[in-house]
């Protein structure tokens, strides 16, 4: 059992984002040839000896590997901003809520209804000096994309959309149907609302915080179907 989250709400919040639970991860298989794992080789090539060696620079995209294990993160703390204008998050907010329940981190949630209080949210954020910012979903996107460069002592992690061009602090995880790169460039593929649940939440916060804490970042990671 984990302790229940610790949730302040700095700005007015959904109120998904406190939904704690008990969801399993388990992510479905991928087919890619080169999985990452949040705790596992990004490689499976036998001539890699270092497991990270083939970890490029950032922006390549990786098929993703939830961890063998749930992780147990007592103290470790998340600042998380919240578009409540963009489809899916909600679901999303509710994910990270459940997460953090089932890990024992804590969070604080910045809502946003549009770009300038998204700015003002991640604003926030780091200055509470997290362990990690998380941006959910495409309505963070842009806001993301020009901020996040300028902050490079702090890490950040997308989940559900991804910057067009990141930096080595901003990882992403993406998935069909979720891989928005904001108004500056084309998604790679179509979006589409339906695609984001909270069990998707739950996968993509899994792997990518894995990842983040294991040194493996600016890179996107691809759930897949």
């Amino acid at each position: 059992m984990f302790a229940e989250p610790v949730i302040e709400k700095r700005m007015p919040s959904l109120a998904a984002a406190a939904a704690a639970g008990a969801l399993m991860l388990g992510l479905s298989g991928c087919a890619a040839a080169e999985p990452v794992g949040a705790a596992s080789a990004v490689s499976t090539s036998a001539a890699d000896a270092d497991a990270y060696a083939v970890v490029p620079e950032p922006g390549r995209t990786i098929a993703a590997r939830a961890p063998e294990h749930a992780e147990e993160l007592p103290g470790y703390r998340i600042a998380a901003v919240v578009p409540t204008a963009t489809a899916g998050a909600d679901r999303l907010a509710a994910a990270l809520g459940a997460f953090a329940a089932r890990a024992g981190a804590e969070v604080e949630v910045f809502s946003a209804a549009d770009d300038g209080e998204v700015g003002d949210a991640l604003a926030q954020a780091v200055e509470t000096e997290p362990d990690l910012v998380i941006g959910l979903g495409e309505g963070v996107v842009d806001v993301f994309s020009l901020e996040t460069a300028q902050r490079l002592d702090q890490q950040f992690l997308i989940v559900g959309a991804q910057v067009a061009e990141p930096t080595a602090n901003v990882t992403a995880v993406i998935w069909p149907g979720a891989t928005s790169r904001g108004a500056a460039a084309s998604a790679d593929g179509a979006i589409e609302a339906a695609a984001i649940t909270e069990r998707r939440g739950l996968d993509a916060l899994a792997a990518g915080i894995a990842s983040v804490r294991d040194g493996v970042t600016g890179i996107v990671l691809d759930l897949g179907e």
